[in-house]
């Protein structure tokens, strides 16, 4: 079951494309499920995997914006190259550092 459990750690920071906070956009929410995708992984392996893992919900926000409005994307991107580049680094970040604590908070049997 752990293993379906930590794909949640995928979507939540999905929620804060939505939000017009900046913070809970790129730090807190990101943090949060790599928490849980951290938590719920069995090896370490899953967490080296982390920052792979968080270009899916980088994507599917870039999709999503794409097919709402791409024009208005593709102008954002043209104007703003920085701001992306560091919401996507944002992003990576906060979600590795949120699998490693995740892991690491992870009860061990031994």
């Amino acid at each position: 079951m752990s293993r379906w459990v930590r794909y949640i750690g995928l979507l939540i920071p999905l929620f804060g494309a939505a939000s017009p906070w900046h913070v809970l956009n790129a730090a807190l929410l990101p943090f949060v499920g790599g928490v849980v995708y951290g938590y719920f992984t069995e090896r370490r392996r899953g967490v080296v995997l982390a920052p792979l893992a968080a270009l899916i919900p980088i994507g599917l926000v870039l999709v999503y914006y794409a097919a709402v409005d791409v024009a208005r994307l593709t102008r954002f991107f043209s104007i703003f190259p920085l701001f992306v580049g560091l919401w996507a680094v944002f992003w990576l970040l906060f979600f590795t550092a949120g699998a490693v604590a995740g892991h690491l908070l992870r009860p061990r049997n031994r």
